[in-house]
């Protein structure tokens, strides 16, 4: 991800200037990536989502603060409930990160994360 790619919904948000887009480790969630992906879709509920005959898509922005808290989430999409519920349910999260890292210090990082739901 560079300064480039961060929409500008996202910008409104999140102060680019304060963050370190190329680091030498990621922010890694404790158990993984399949352990973020489980406890977020334990947090979501697709109820409140109006089903439709179609694919719904949005994409949660995050910045992964220094001391591991997850803040500044926003989600970009076309449907305005899927992007609510799916911050909703980002934030419902406490569990922290290990810090993105660059020579041994820690940094803030932003992340993305894409999401999509198939009803039929």
């Amino acid at each position: 991800l560079t300064p480039e790619d961060v929409p500008e919904d996202v910008k409104k948000v999140v102060d680019c200037s304060s963050l370190t887009f190329v680091v030498m480790k990621q922010p890694e969630f404790p158990g993984g990536m399949n352990e973020f992906r489980k406890k977020f879709s334990e947090n979501f509920d697709a109820t409140l989502l109006k089903a439709s005959d179609a694919t719904l898509k949005t994409t949660i922005y995050f910045v992964v603060e220094t001391d591991g808290t997850v803040n500044r989430i926003i989600a970009v999409g076309d449907n305005d409930e899927l992007n609510k519920e799916a911050e909703r349910a980002l934030k419902s999260i406490k569990t922290k990160y290990a810090p993105a890292k660059v020579n041994n210090l820690v940094v803030r990082h932003i992340l993305r994360m894409p999401l999509s739901m198939n009803f039929k």
